[in-house]
């Protein structure tokens, strides 16, 4: 199946196409204040490579969150628009599953870690059996004190994230940690994938904030 993936809700962006035939076209770069605008390009850049016309794509997925606030809107408008132009549905992912999507098997516990604010974190904790991910905590957002906690029960635990280094409380578990700014790109077509069957309307893709953003509550 031929499948595009969107990933903008961390400070990396991520962009896979899957040929359908094994082939997989990947971008991954942080590109701040240019996310918007080179989005598109990269798009169709990847799809030249892949020799995939825009109408031929089979399907989109876009990660929802939590993660930065504008670069979850800039993923999810962009894919959504996108779907809805072609005519396409579109499959919402979890943007801390993707975080951990390819080290499923690599430990028995994964917790993903994104810096929120200066004391807080968005986070997850997941368990990976009989080909799925469990979750022992679902996304949410949290001081990081009280993760560390939580996570405490977890011995056997691979911290996932870069920020992790950021929270004293976290380092203080002696726990692994897998230092990465996002899941790779490729990360996007496989989990579509063994989600088909969660595909929706494009008009009803809504992103995962879990918290106001630094300007303000929004109306």
């Amino acid at each position: 199946m031929k499948i595009l993936g969107i990933d903008c809700a961390t400070r990396q962006t991520n962009v896979c196409v899957s040929d359908g035939n094994g082939g997989l076209y990947t971008f991954s770069s942080e590109l701040a204040r240019d996310q918007a605008s080179k989005l598109p390009l990269i798009v169709c850049e990847l799809l030249t490579k892949s020799n995939i016309k825009l109408s031929e794509l089979e399907l989109v997925a876009v990660t929802t969150g939590p993660g930065y606030y504008t670069g979850i809107r800039t993923g999810v408008a962009y894919a959504a628009a996108l779907a809805e132009s072609l005519g396409l549905k579109i499959i919402p992912l979890s943007g801390m599953e993707m975080f951990v999507y390819d080290l499923r098997g690599k430990s028995k516990v994964l917790a993903p870690v994104l810096k929120a604010r200066s004391d807080s974190l968005y986070c997850a904790i997941y368990s990976y059996c009989e080909n799925k991910f469990n979750e022992i905590l679902s996304p949410t957002y949290m001081p990081s004190a009280g993760f560390a906690k939580t996570l405490a029960d977890y011995p056997d635990a691979l911290i996932v994230g870069s920020d992790a280094v950021r929270y004293p409380e976290l380092l203080s578990l002696n726990y692994g940690i897998a230092p990465r700014p996002s899941g790779p790109a490729e990360n996007l077509t496989s989990m579509a994938e063994n989600h088909i069957a969660a595909a929706v309307a494009p008009e009803t893709v809504r992103g995962k904030y879990l918290r106001e953003p630094d300007i303000g509550p929004t109306r």
